[in-house]
């Protein structure tokens, strides 16, 4: 066993996600990267190198080393490489989607319950200052409707998922932050246009409380987007994700207005909300639950497309 002081912190998928992870913790207070595993013996070796740790081409043979570990590699290995690392007894920050079906994410929660061990979702957007703001500006307001609109060009990157789980699985959990309600219908309409899965989708959904929300994802578009715009009683609220802006129209005023947002490093900002999470010093509804309820919502999308 590596001995230091910190969490003793692993990474698992080499990716460029993967390399953000190692970047992240690499620096983060009350983290001590040890380690990195990634089924390509030499793109560990290099990438461990360039940080001092130690690399591993088989995951399991990293779980000794270290107390918590994020898991970066392709949708389809999260449930096993998870369920691995939870049944070591290991804090567990598995990427988004989290899992590909519902019914994987509950096995996960459940054993990470059984284990007494963190078990969190990769929702960075969670963490976006643009979307933090957003809520405390509609806090205490009611909502009318809800836009979620992103936009991005074809990732080649992704050849495993459709663009539900790719993208939108990030504004349906948003969604389910703004809109905590019981669902009434969902509707949904998808295009397959660039690969052999689903690369454009649209939906709409009506709550019983009366909002309706419509949720857009594209991954064939020619420019990025990210956008979530909410309507109250009071004021219409936009703000992009991807700029960090928030644009607000008063009903009561004829003059809109533009704020800039802080910007901070989402990964960051996660990554510390897990680090304290597992040091018990803060709780967080980034967890399994809440992974549990989006997939149940992409699932819902997919069908009915």
């Amino acid at each position: 066993m590596i001995k230091g002081r910190g969490l003793k912190f692993g990474v698992i998928g080499a990716g460029s996600m993967g390399q953000n992870h190692l970047r992240i913790a690499a620096g983060l207070s009350g983290i001590r990267l040890v380690g990195l595993a990634d089924k390509d013996p030499i793109i560990a070796e290099n990438l461990a190198a360039s940080h001092g740790i130690a690399h591993f081409s088989d995951y399991l043979d990293l779980f000794p080393e270290v107390d918590a570990v994020s898991i970066v590699t392709p949708t389809k290995t999260h449930l096993t490489i998870a369920t691995d690392a939870l049944a070591q007894n290991k804090h567990v920050l598995l990427e988004k989607p989290f899992t590909g079906r519902s019914a994987d994410a509950e096995t996960l929660s459940l054993l990470a319950k059984e284990k007494g061990v963190i078990l969190q979702v990769g929702f960075i957007e969670r963490f976006n200052p643009a979307f933090i703001k957003l809520k405390r500006l509609i806090k205490g307001e009611k909502i009318i409707g809800v836009d979620i609109k992103r936009f991005s060009p074809f990732p080649s990157r992704i050849s495993d998922t459709d663009v539900i789980f790719d993208m939108m699985i990030h504004d349906l959990d948003l969604l389910n932050i703004l809109v905590p309600f019981e669902r009434e219908e969902l509707r949904a309409e998808g295009k397959k246009i660039k690969s052999r899965f689903l690369d454009r989708v649209s939906s709409t959904i009506v709550y019983k409380s009366g909002v309706i929300a419509r949720v857009s994802g594209d991954r064939t578009a020619e420019d990025r987007q990210r956008k979530i715009s909410v309507t109250t009683e009071k004021q219409v609220i936009e703000a992009d994700l991807l700029h960090k802006v928030i644009y607000l129209r008063d009903f009561s005023s004829p003059v809109p207005s533009t704020t800039p947002v802080s910007s901070v490093d989402q990964l960051t900002s996660e990554l510390t909300a897990f680090l304290a999470a597992i040091k018990g010093n803060t709780t967080t509804d980034n967890d399994a639950l809440a992974a549990i309820r989006a997939i149940k919502l992409a699932e819902e999308v997919k069908n009915a497309c």
